[in-house]
C-alpha cells in the first residue's frame, strides 16, 4: 500500500483514477476545491484535501508523509477559446508553478514516485508512421508549458526518485468537454476531425488512461505515450460518426476556420499515429479500446 497525493482528482481521468487507486489498496489524498467535489472523492474512498497548488508551503504540507505524488490537474480551454492565449493561462500555471511546487515538495519529502501529465499534440506530423516518445516535437503558446511539466519530473529523477511523465492522446469519454464539443459540430454536419482526411488522429479511452496512471506507479523513470491500441484516420472517424448520426457525410472543416485557429489548429491538423508500446513493455498495462468503435456509445 502507498499513500498517494493526487491533483486533478475530479477531472475527466482523475475521477476514474481515484477509485482505481483505492481498489488497488492505496491510501489516497485527493486535492479538491469545492464541497461537492470533496463529497465525490469521499464516496470514491479517498480523503479530500483543500490545497492551493500555487502555495508552496501548503503543497509541502500536503505532500509530507506521502509515498507518491500524481499531478493530473489541468484547465484546458474548449472550442473557440483555444484561439486566445489568455485562455491558457491557468493551465500554464498548473503545468509550471503547480508542477514545480509539487516536484519541490516531493524532493524535500523524499517521495519515491512522481507522475506528471503531458500531451501528444506537440509531436510533428509523421504521416502513417508510428510516433514514439523520441519523435520531434514543437510547441505553441498553449502547449509550451508541457516542457515545464516534464521538467518537473526530471528534477525528481535527478534527486534519486522515480519520475514518470504520461503523454496522453486526446481523451475520449462521454463526460469529456472536447468530445461534447466535437459531437456538437458533427450534429451540425461539420467534421470536428480537422486536417487531411487520410491523416491519423489518436485518442485514448479515459478508462485506459486511468489504468495507465495506476500502472505508472510501477514503471521506471521516463516519458511514456498513452493512446488507443490502433489509431485510425480522420476519414474513418468522420464516416463512423456521420453514419451514427444518420448523415450522408460530414463537411470538411472550412480552411478559413482552420487558419483562424492558429497554432492550436495546426497541431490538431497533424497526422499522429501514436504508439504506446513503451508503456506496454514497461509495465502491466495495455490499451483495450479502439475509439472508433466507441462513438456508438456517445451519439
Amino acid at each position: 500500500m502507498r499513500k498517494i497525493l493526487i491533483t486533478g482528482a475530479t477531472g475527466v481521468i482523475g475521477r476514474q483514477v481515484v477509485p482505481a487507486l483505492v481498489q488497488a489498496g492505496h491510501q489516497v489524498k485527493a486535492v479538491t476545491r469545492t464541497p461537492e467535489k470533496a463529497a465525490s472523492t469521499t464516496k470514491a474512498g479517498a480523503e479530500p484535501v483543500a490545497v492551493d497548488l500555487f502555495d508552496a508551503d501548503a503543497v509541502a504540507d500536503a505532500v509530507d508523509g506521502c509515498d507518491a505524488v500524481i499531478h493530473l490537474a489541468t484547465n484546458i480551454p474548449l472550442g473557440a477559446a483555444t484561439m486566445r492565449p489568455s485562455a491558457w493561462k491557468m493551465n500554464d500555471r498548473l503545468r509550471t508553478e503547480a508542477a514545480d511546487n509539487l516536484a519541490s515538495a516531493a524532493i524535500a519529502a523524499g517521495v519515491a514516485n512522481y507522475i506528471g501529465e503531458s500531451t501528444t499534440f506537440p509531436y510533428l506530423d509523421a504521416g502513417s508512421d508510428w510516433i514514439t516518445e523520441s519523435q520531434p516535437r514543437d510547441y505553441h503558446d498553449g502547449s509550451r508549458s508541457c516542457i515545464d511539466s516534464e521538467a518537473a519530473a526530471t528534477r525528481v529523477v535527478d534527486h534519486g526518485s522515480v519520475g514518470v511523465i504520461l503523454r496522453f492522446a486526446m481523451f475520449h469519454a462521454e463526460d469529456s468537454g472536447h468530445i461534447e464539443t466535437a459531437l456538437g459540430f458533427a450534429k451540425r454536419g461539420i467534421s470536428p476531425f480537422v486536417g487531411p482526411p487520410d491523416g491519423y488522429w489518436s485518442f485514448v479511452d479515459t478508462g485506459d488512461a486511468a489504468r495507465a496512471v495506476v500502472a505508472a506507479l510501477d514503471v521506471e523513470s521516463g516519458i511514456y505515450n498513452v493512446a488507443e491500441p490502433d489509431p485510425t484516420t480522420r476519414a474513418e472517424h468522420a464516416a463512423e460518426v456521420a453514419r451514427l448520426l444518420g448523415k450522408k457525410r460530414l463537411r470538411v472543416t472550412p480552411r478559413l476556420l482552420l487558419k483562424a485557429g492558429g497554432p492550436a489548429a495546426d497541431e490538431l491538423s497533424r497526422s499522429q499515429r501514436i504508439s504506446s508500446q513503451a508503456l506496454q513493455d514497461a509495465g502491466a498495462w495495455e490499451p483495450r479500446v479502439d475509439v472508433v468503435s466507441r462513438w456508438k456509445d456517445l451519439t
